[in-house]
């Protein structure tokens, strides 16, 4: 065997192995309010993800809750009880069941600059 079938052969099993990077999608955006409260966001067309995650920016967030609602009917009750600083993201959040058709995620959050400003978050989610 030559060294450049040795080196080819090492190559394709290199590529074979190799895995491709997580890919994240915004699939929507809310602008939130100074304090408590409760917004949703609403995905358009059947699309199927696997995990979501929700990040910040302009100014910290804290989140309470967040339920996610399928088009089959089914309900996600997640548990975050997290406070996101701007520019950080929540952990990638794993979606039950087999069809995950995500129609809206309904966010309990209070946005805490203490200055009557706005918040951004942004749903991402990966399939």
């Amino acid at each position: 065997m030559t060294l450049k079938a040795i080196f080819a052969g090492a190559l394709v099993m290199l590529a074979a192995c190799a895995t491709p990077a997580a890919a994240w999608t915004q699939v929507g955006v809310r602008e939130v309010r100074d304090g408590t409260d409760r917004d949703v966001i609403v995905l358009e067309g059947p699309r199927q993800f696997e995990r979501i995650k929700l990040c910040v920016y302009r100014n910290p967030v804290h989140f309470y809750d967040l339920d996610v609602f399928y088009a089959n009917g089914g309900h996600q009750d997640v548990s975050v009880r997290q406070r996101i600083n701007p520019g950080e993201c929540t952990r990638a959040i794993d979606l039950n069941g087999g069809d995950r058709n995500i129609t809206r995620v309904a966010m309990v959050y209070e946005e805490t600059s203490f200055r009557r400003r706005t918040a951004t978050v942004r749903l991402f989610a990966e399939n």
